[in-house]
């Protein structure tokens, strides 16, 4: 493999990264915008989390990750994969 196959190898990975991050900062974007209206589900779900704890996360993915693997001692990969399902359980 030549230096210009690495590069455009190089650019390829970076697009699909860049890619990746647009839609995850779509995705959030949704999240905050109707986070008043997804509390009640994530209380649902999770009731461990506290009304203190819906605030500090006001529809970050990854707070809500985190506040998750803290509250329920998961680890991060599955309080991703919990988050996860139940965004796509309910369409967010």
């Amino acid at each position: 493999m030549n230096n210009q196959d690495l590069n455009e190898q190089s650019m390829d990975e970076q697009y699909k990264n860049n890619q990746k991050m647009d839609d995850n900062d779509m995705n959030n974007q949704t999240l905050k915008g109707e986070w008043n209206q997804l509390k009640g589900s994530v209380k649902q779900k999770w009731g461990d989390l506290t009304d203190d704890d819906l605030t500090h996360i006001e529809g970050d993915r990854d707070k809500l990750v985190g506040r998750v693997q803290e509250r329920y001692g998961h680890s991060k990969e599955d309080a991703e994969r919990d988050v996860d399902e139940w965004r796509t359980q309910n369409n967010y």
